[in-house]
């Protein structure tokens, strides 16, 4: 992949990163006020089936739905949708059940097309979904939430839960477009929005691993300088800086995922926060945003770096303030069984016997160790 850069203002036109893996898998994801009107010439250009399946969830603001649907004419496609349950609810083997069998009714072929249209769950369900019937569909995804747009719908792992913890089953598989348009974000709810900042908070802790490790140039102005100066609990959908950030976040996956498609190193510090934010997310019942989880692994991490001498308490405190800024969650919730935590800690797609590989923030914020062992024992001490 080409050096790609972060800017701190984004404007103008829909901007396309294009771009490929190791695997030689080629995507593209176009960023931008009006992207998700891009559909249409994006299937026509794929050579896309008549047959488009849109996976939604009834929280979808009706004015986005019917807009994007009305794009695409019944003399083109035969568009069909599917309503899935709200929020994490959606990524269970009863819902992938009930998606494939519906595939199977209206007699959809290799060259048709599953379209997300949500959150981060129904990305990561219709790109499983497509992942698996008959081997693999084309696959286009419209995020519509902050976290979404900078990270699960990016970057090609799609999964579904099972009982005993998040993203159990999973596959990765790349879609052909994902059209990210920052002015759907305007009916997102206040606390899905601060729960996308939460991510975007990760991506400025590694930004000068990514940039070392890749292609991507941090440029001279750090992600979390920009973030500490204009976060606040007033920072909204239509900030001007949004845009930029959200582009950033993306190059800065994209730049990972290309290097190491299928996390056999680099790509693990994209899990910053998120080994204690899973657990936190299951045992709470998904009472907890993703966000509100990862911005409490966030602070774990970062805290276990200090323990371990890896970074200063002065980095701590910074990241605690941005957090604190934004009303983010910073300590696991009392009311969490300690048990509980700890097997579902040990469920975790990174775990290495008795060990887990854990990211860890060192020397100063921008870097992390992505090579870390802690054993759960140790894990399970800090809790």
């Amino acid at each position: 992949m080409s050096v790609i850069k972060h800017k701190s203002r984004h404007s103008g036109p829909v901007v396309t990163i294009s771009w490929n893996t190791q695997l030689d898998v080629r995507s593209r994801v176009d960023v931008g006020v009006g992207a998700r009107r891009r559909l249409p010439a994006i299937l026509g250009q794929m050579g896309a089936g008549k047959k488009v399946l849109m996976i939604a969830q009834p929280y979808m603001a009706a004015h986005w739905f019917s807009e994007i649907m009305s794009t695409l004419t019944s003399d083109e496609y035969q568009v069909s949708t599917l309503e899935v349950p709200d929020g994490e609810a959606c990524k269970s083997t009863e819902t992938l059940l009930r998606v494939w069998e519906d595939l199977q009714d209206r007699g959809f072929d290799r060259k048709d097309t599953v379209v997300a249209l949500g959150g981060g769950a129904v990305s990561d369900l219709a790109g499983f979904v497509a992942s698996t019937y008959l081997r693999g569909l084309n696959f286009v995804s419209i995020p519509t939430t902050l976290l979404a747009q900078v990270d699960a719908a990016i970057g090609g792992k799609t999964a579904i839960n099972l009982p005993s913890g998040k993203n159990l089953a999973g596959t990765f598989y790349f879609p052909k477009a994902v059209l990210v348009d920052p002015e759907i974000l305007s009916t997102l709810a206040p606390r899905q929005f601060v729960s996308g900042l939460s991510e975007m908070i990760k991506y400025a802790l590694i930004e000068e691993t990514v940039g070392l490790n890749t292609g991507y140039d941090p440029g001279p102005k750090p992600l979390l300088d920009l973030m500490e100066k204009n976060f606040n609990s007033a920072f909204a959908y239509d900030n001007p800086l949004l845009p930029g950030l959200i582009s950033s976040c993306i190059k800065i996956k994209l730049s990972v995922v290309g290097k190491d498609p299928q996390e056999l190193g680099l790509r693990r510090c994209l899990n910053l926060g998120h080994t204690i934010g899973h657990a936190v997310e299951n045992v709470s019942q998904y009472k907890l945003t993703h966000g509100e989880a990862v911005s409490i692994g966030l602070a774990f991490a970062l805290r276990a770096s200090v323990l371990k001498k890896k970074i200063d308490k002065e980095s701590l405190k910074r990241v605690e303030a941005l957090l604190k800024k934004l009303g983010l969650p910073m300590a696991i919730p009392d009311d969490l069984p300690k048990d509980k935590l700890v097997k579902a800690i040990g469920f975790d797609k990174k775990r290495q016997g008795k060990s887990l590989k854990f990211i860890l923030p060192h020397t100063r914020l921008g870097l992390v160790d992505f090579e870390a062992n802690m054993p759960l024992s140790e894990v399970a001490d800090m809790l």
